[in-house]
């Protein structure tokens, strides 16, 4: 049997943790685990369950990142004001919303979170905004135009909200920018719609689907948008993930779906399905490490990781 050492003029390193900075074709010992991992170019991706939320729900909103997400808010079988934290493996309880809502937009962090806009139980598209810490929530500036099931990107202090409904004028192309403690306005969309989702940041957004059941993603610059690709599976109640150049959309309605699709900057492809269709459900993450949990018409507490196209890690043997 050849040895690596051989093949190759080096040993395989033994590491207490998995190393950051990975590169193809990367062999290491995880001493932790006790187990032999490689590193690989993935052109594809694929969801895994991941750990159940603690609380069931839907029309939720998330945050952050795979390894550091944050889920609040929705319907349970009423409107929640809870928040849970997932670290990559489980959930765990934070600190609770200030105003219970569902069908609201967040963006950031786990540590420096943001939620605005809403359903809540006195009225149907608030202007309230909401800030995380890592433990409890705090008001924020109120949004210019108070409405529910718009989309948002961005951070707690460079935030974007667009798209949206409101009973009196419907369907919605206003755009806002949030600087930590004010929204003022930005440029308007071309297509006016709700129940859409978005990704990326203030200066470099992404808007994609919506309501009408559409196709239609925008590039936003910070003043105005711009048409791009169009996806292949027109939907609403979609979830979104990741940037303007490497953007990650998946499940929706009318009926419920489980295609995932992967965008470039300029057009979308097809990515892993979703292990069960869903809708309404909240997300966070990146193209290559998305996170998608809760959601359904009734309520779910079911998560779902995505390693999508990049490099991936693969446990070659364990002992």
């Amino acid at each position: 049997m050849s040895e690596y050492k051989k093949i190759h003029g080096i040993h395989i390193q033994a590491l207490a943790s998995d190393p950051s900075n990975l590169g193809s074709g990367q062999v290491w010992y995880n001493t932790t685990s006790n187990q032999l991992k490689i590193t690989a170019v993935s052109t594809g991706g694929s969801w895994a369950t991941g750990g159940n939320m603690g609380t069931a729900r839907y029309d939720l909103t998330g945050a952050g990142t795979q390894t550091a997400g944050l889920g609040f808010g929705g319907y349970a079988p009423s409107l929640s004001n809870a928040t849970e934290e997932y670290d990559g493996s489980a959930w765990t309880g934070g600190g609770n919303l200030g105003t219970a809502r569902r069908n609201f937009a967040g963006c950031g962090t786990q540590t420096a979170g943001l939620g605005f806009g809403g359903y809540t139980a006195s009225t149907a598209g608030t202007n309230i905004t909401e800030h995380y810490n890592g433990s409890a929530w705090t008001s924020g500036g109120n949004m210019g135009t108070g409405r529910y099931r718009l989309a948002g990107a961005g951070t707690d202090t460079a935030g974007l909200a667009f798209g949206g409904y409101t009973p009196s004028a419907e369907y919605l192309n206003a755009t806002e920018h949030y600087d930590g403690s004010a929204w003022t306005s930005g440029g308007n969309m071309g297509t006016a719609r709700y129940n859409l989702a978005g990704a990326g940041t203030q200066t470099a957004g992404l808007a994609f689907g919506g309501s009408p059941t559409t196709n239609a993603t925008e590039h936003y610059d910070g003043s105005a948008w711009t048409a791009g690709g169009n996806l292949g599976t027109g939907r609403q109640h979609l979830g979104g993930a990741g940037t303007q150049t490497a953007g990650l959309a998946f499940g929706g309605e009318s009926s419920g779906t489980t295609a995932t699709e992967h965008y470039d900057g300029s057009a979308w492809t097809s990515g892993g399905n979703l292990g069960t269709a869903k809708y309404y459900m909240g997300s966070a993450g990146t193209l290559s490490a998305g996170l998608s949990f809760g959601g359904g018409f009734m309520g779910s507490n079911a998560t779902e990781e995505y390693a999508g196209p990049g490099i991936t890690t693969q446990i070659c043997s364990s002992s």
